[in-house]
């Protein structure tokens, strides 16, 4: 009998164990062995619980991501992103004491929640600790990386009931950390919770303007500077919004961008300036439109290029590509073989904003270009007179494209001052209020100043 007792006793124990195990693997993350998300939900709902003894203390959840993962992850490998995410969690809980709590949320997402805080400041102190922390070198995958995050923090007053009201809040602060740049953290308030239901708004509408074909390009023209010939054209995307009117690409991109529209609100452009082209100037003239880091990081982007120029009957040798520096910086490789591509079936390409990037002159050379674009911000300097460092910029960059066979466009031209002293240095074209005019479209030119 009393064997018997002890073999139930010892078969209990182990059932406990093994429950106790799974519920462990249940409401933990495999990888960094933090608290998960439901693990989170759980603590914050039991610190919301109202005490009939003693009023409720405040607590804090920062909510945080790692910026640009993705780009480490794709980089250097899932391997090499998993430990940069298991030295975050080490660091993240360096930062808290007991009975704080370090979570991984999903990705590269983790939160802390803090149980007490006597003020806003306090949150704000543990969110630098975390920005510190993070600052120091990290040694993954043979290269020492530079690791930063985004901090979205909220308050857990009285007005709380839920950890998913918590979790909202500072996920929204989260996301405007990251509008303004990452690296950061940000406080949420209701000024926050309004611009997001404006943004969620926004979004909706953004989808809605791709079903029913509200988006359109509109053409600036790029003229020769000797006789004011157009020569080419810019696509530039306008919205014509229903409520709104015209709205130019400020007001919507970047909401575009984050909601990950971006990439086939650009299609259907690339398609309607194509269209709109060939049927408005079936001349020689060509076209630049705007390509970015997002579409050139897809093996496949000069393939599905010719595709729509074989559905419109656009010949290759009038669509240009323009890039910016950024975009080359991405992944130059890549970049340069994308545009050698393109070149060979007389596809062109053109630089933007040049000048205004990291280390233009080291891989120029090699790049299959057929335009150099000078940013408009050392073209409105020529106001100034002749002895500037935007002249000699400009002069510069003029020489250096002639010996490599490339032509340039002055962007933003605004003055014959401007006009003057661009064509006196020999550049080929122009662009901009000042030599603007009709482009062959319905609603006509954009100004010199949007994009």
């Amino acid at each position: 009998m009393e064997e018997r007792t002890l073999a139930l006793r010892k078969e209990i124990i182990e059932r406990e164990r093994v429950q106790d195990q799974l519920k462990h693997q249940v409401m933990h993350d495999p990888l960094t062995g933090l608290p998960n998300r439901s693990y989170l939900r759980d603590r914050i709902d039991r610190v919301l619980t109202p005490s009939p003894i003693e009023p409720r203390p405040f607590c804090a959840l920062l909510y945080l991501d790692v910026d640009r993962f993705k780009i480490i992850n794709d980089s250097l490998g899932h391997l090499a992103g998993d430990e940069v995410l298991k030295e975050v969690a080490t660091r993240l809980s360096s930062c808290v004491r007991h009975p704080d709590l370090v979570a991984r949320l999903s990705g590269d997402e983790f939160a802390i929640l803090l149980e007490t805080v006597e003020q806003p400041a306090d949150a704000n102190a543990v969110a630098q600790r975390v920005m510190d922390a993070l600052a120091a070198p990290m040694p993954v995958g043979g290269k020492e990386l530079q690791v930063t995050a985004s901090v979205g923090i909220a308050i857990g007053d009285d007005h709380y009931r839920t950890a998913d009201e918590v979790l909202r809040d500072a996920d929204i602060a989260l996301y405007r950390a990251k509008q303004l740049g990452r690296k950061r953290y940000q406080l949420f308030d209701e000024t926050l919770a309004r611009n997001m239901v404006d943004v969620l708004t926004l979004e909706g509408e953004l989808r809605e303007a791709l079903k029913y074909d509200q988006f359109e390009p509109y053409f600036q023209t790029i003229c020769g500077l000797d006789d004011g010939r157009v020569l080419g054209y810019e696509a530039l995307i306008r919205w014509n919004h229903p409520q709104r009117g015209v709205l130019p690409p400020g007001d919507f991109l970047k909401i575009a961008e984050d909601s990950g529209l971006i990439e086939m609100i650009d299609w259907r452009m690339f398609e309607l300036s194509c269209v709109r082209l060939q049927q408005h100037d079936p001349g020689d003239t060509f076209m630049t439109i705007n390509v970015s880091a997002l579409h050139l990081r897809h093996d496949d982007f000069d393939a599905r290029l010719l595709h729509i120029l074989e559905r419109t009957g656009l010949p290759p040798s009038r669509l240009v590509v323009e890039v910016t520096e950024g975009a080359l910086l991405d992944n130059p490789e890549r970049v340069r073989g994308t545009l050698e591509r393109l070149r060979e079936v007389g596809i062109g390409a053109a630089l933007d904003d040049f000048g205004t990037g990291y280390s233009s002159l080291s891989y120029l050379h090699s790049l299959p270009l057929r335009i150099l674009k000078i940013d408009r911000a050392f073209v409105h300097e020529l106001d100034k007179g002749a002895n500037t460092s935007s002249t000699t910029v400009v002069a510069a960059v003029l020489a250096l494209a002639r010996a490599l066979d490339i032509e340039v466009v002055a962007e933003g031209i605004e003055t014959e001052i401007q006009y003057a002293a661009l064509q006196a240095m020999g550049c080929d074209m122009g662009q901009g209020y000042w030599i603007g005019r009709p482009a062959p479209v319905a609603h006509g030119a954009a100004p010199a100043d949007e994009s």
